[in-house]
């Protein structure tokens, strides 16, 4: 049926090591991405429509577009990182996505 899985050396384990850091560091990166979309056009204008905000706070969306436009960069990086080192984790189990 299926190859049991190969033994784990230490250069095996540093490349879990990699693949979790990387996947563990996307995740909050991604989180910070949506929160400020979010900011930016969700909660902002809807605090100046209602009032609770002068008109001059809509000034901070393009900062904050600007700010979430950089982090998705990073986003998109760190996700090649997290690809290529799961791809060093298949050398070890090779059937982790069936």
């Amino acid at each position: 049926m299926f190859d049991d899985p190969k033994a784990l050396d230490a250069n095996s384990w540093y490349n879990i090591h990699l693949f979790l850091r990387w996947f563990w560091i996307y995740l909050p990166v991604l989180v910070t991405f949506a929160l400020t979309m979010l900011t930016a056009y969700a909660i902002i204008p809807s605090l100046v429509i209602t009032g609770h905000l002068p008109p001059s706070a809509q000034r901070l969306q393009i900062p904050l577009t600007v700010f979430a436009l950089v982090v998705l960069v990073a986003a998109v990086i760190l996700m090649v990182l997290v690809i290529t080192n799961a791809l060093n984790v298949q050398h070890v189990y090779d059937r982790f996505l069936y």
